[in-house]
C-alpha cells in the first residue's frame, strides 16, 4: 500500500511541476508577442515641427517598410482615410531594435495642422507596414 501511496506523491509533484513549466512558457510567450506603441508630441509651430514616436515594445526587431499618416473620419466599418503625409516611393525599410524607438519629425514644408478647425471631427491615424505582417492602423488624435 505504501508503494502506492509513494507512486502518488510522485505523479502529484510531476503534475504540478509540468503545469508550474507550462504557465511560466505562456507567460514568456506573452511578453515577447509582438507589441507596437504610438505617441506624438505636436505643436503649433511649424519651425518646431510636430514629432511622431514609434516605438518596438517587442522583444526581436521589426523592419517598417512604409507608412503614411492619415486623417480619418467615421467609425469601422465605414471609416475613410485620407493621406497626410507618407514617405514616397523611395521609402526603404527602417529597422527598429527591440525596446527603442523611431521619431518621425514634421516641419517646415512636412508640417501639418492638427487644430480644431483643421481637424473638423477627424482624427488622425498611422498606418505602418511592417515586414512580414499585415498593415497596422494606430489611431494617434482626436
Amino acid at each position: 500500500m505504501q508503494e502506492t501511496h509513494d507512486i502518488n506523491i510522485i505523479a502529484w509533484w510531476g503534475a504540478l511541476l509540468s503545469t508550474f513549466l507550462a504557465l511560466v512558457k505562456l507567460w514568456e510567450l506573452w511578453n515577447d508577442r509582438f507589441r507596437i506603441d504610438i505617441g506624438y508630441n505636436f505643436t503649433g509651430a511649424p519651425d518646431i515641427g510636430n514629432e511622431i514616436f514609434v516605438r518596438n515594445l517587442s522583444s526581436k526587431p521589426i523592419i517598417l517598410s512604409y507608412w503614411e499618416l492619415l486623417y480619418g473620419s467615421g467609425k469601422w466599418p465605414f471609416r475613410k482615410l485620407e493621406e497626410i503625409e507618407s514617405p514616397g516611393p523611395d521609402a526603404c525599410d527602417i529597422r527598429i531594435d527591440p525596446h527603442s524607438s523611431k521619431t518621425f519629425t514634421f516641419a517646415e514644408e512636412n508640417y501639418f495642422d492638427w487644430g480644431l478647425k483643421t481637424l473638423k471631427g477627424r482624427k488622425i491615424y498611422m498606418r505602418l507596414y511592417v515586414a512580414g505582417r499585415r498593415p497596422v492602423v494606430k489611431k494617434l488624435y482626436g
